[in-house]
């Protein structure tokens, strides 16, 4: 009988014994390749995102709209959210699908695909809050027509969910806001009132206080992520996240730890951890241990090694702070014995 021998540089020796005790197989398998590998061929001919548009800074009296692509909402879950809006001097229309329901979706792709398009359509609205995350903007991404947006782009408002939409615009070159949504807008006033400064013009720094989890260093680059999961989902699709040459956010909420470090492996596997120049790592609420690895040890097995500065425990996520970034513009990060600080570019005129 025939003996297949693969040898991969010895570190673990694995038999495998059948009837036939001439048919072994054998393999060495080395141990150490998830901290050596080195993935480029899988996106080496993806070229850094360069382009920045930078949607206008919103003025008292402009339009804007509230729009649902995830999961369905009451108006009770957003007529608070929105008066806050108007109470910021702002002009709200609803898309038509906002209070829809088609199971767990605000109305079937179709709806959901036609008001948002209405709403990116539209050159008088000058920003689009979404109503929720959940699950489902993925679905409407190939059917969505970006060129009116690109001749009058508008701030695209959420997170969770709405990273689907982020990744596509961001990929564009176009920059966008991570940050509340209408449902529960109000939880935090802090996140509430440096996301007005935000859209009128103001980009103010945020920063923390100097972690054990942080890396000291200084970077600047164009910030891209979002929620871990969505990101994941998105791999190996028309729609994957490009990281070449940017800052890295990542959040995520509910998740095991054994199942964050299975999304960071394909992030490390499909290259995007190749040519990152920073990290941010955001809120991770309601992640279970059991007997994974504590999750800035997972952090650490993927980024320790990358010689990059590290944000940790900035508060932006699903926890009840959600200070809004900018993503899809330059941005720097700056960590030292004392502060953790992230700053965005100027705004656009």
């Amino acid at each position: 009988m025939k003996k297949y021998i693969a040898l991969l540089s010895a570190a673990v020796l694995l038999t495998a014994c059948h009837k036939d005790d001439d048919d072994i197989v054998i393999y060495q398998v080395d141990t150490t390749i998830v901290n050596e590998y080195n993935p480029t061929f899988i996106i080496q001919d993806q070229e850094p995102v360069t382009t920045r548009i930078s949607p206008p800074k919103l003025s008292s009296g402009d339009l804007v709209a509230v729009c649902a692509s995830s999961n369905s909402v009451s108006e009770s879950d957003v007529m608070e959210g929105i008066n806050i809006l108007k109470s910021w001097g702002l002009n709200v229309i609803e898309a038509s699908n906002l209070y829809e329901q088609d199971g767990r979706y605000a109305g079937t792709i179709d709806q959901r695909v036609k008001g948002f398009q209405e709403a990116i359509d539209n050159p008088d609205v000058k920003a689009i809050f979404f109503a929720r995350g959940g699950y489902g903007a993925a679905q409407i991404l190939p059917f969505i027509d970006f060129t009116k947006f690109l001749q009058s782009p508008k701030w695209i408002i959420g997170y969770s969910d709405v990273t689907a939409l982020h990744i596509t615009l961001n990929n564009m070159g176009v920059e966008s806001i991570l940050g509340p949504m209408m449902r529960g807008f109000n939880n935090d006033k802090q996140s509430n009132s440096l996301l007005q400064s935000t859209l009128f013009g103001n980009y103010e720094p945020i920063s923390i206080d100097y972690n054990d989890n942080c890396v000291k260093g200084t970077v600047s680059g164009r910030l891209v992520g979002g929620n871990l999961s969505i990101i994941y989902s998105l791999s190996g699709t028309a729609f994957d996240l490009n990281t070449k040459d940017a800052i890295l956010f990542i959040e995520d909420t509910g998740e095991a730890n054994y199942s964050i470090d299975r999304m960071l492996l394909n992030l490390q596997q499909s290259g995007k951890l190749t040519d990152i120049k920073g990290l941010i790592v955001g809120e991770f609420i309601k992640n279970t241990q059991n007997n994974d690895l504590p999750l800035p040890d997972i952090i650490k097995k993927y980024f320790g090694k990358l010689n990059i500065p590290i944000v940790y425990g900035f508060p932006n996520g699903h926890d009840t702070r959600n200070l809004p970034i900018i993503l899809g513009g330059n941005c720097t990060i700056s960590v030292n014995d004392s502060k953790a600080t992230v700053s965005f570019g100027n705004p656009a005129a």
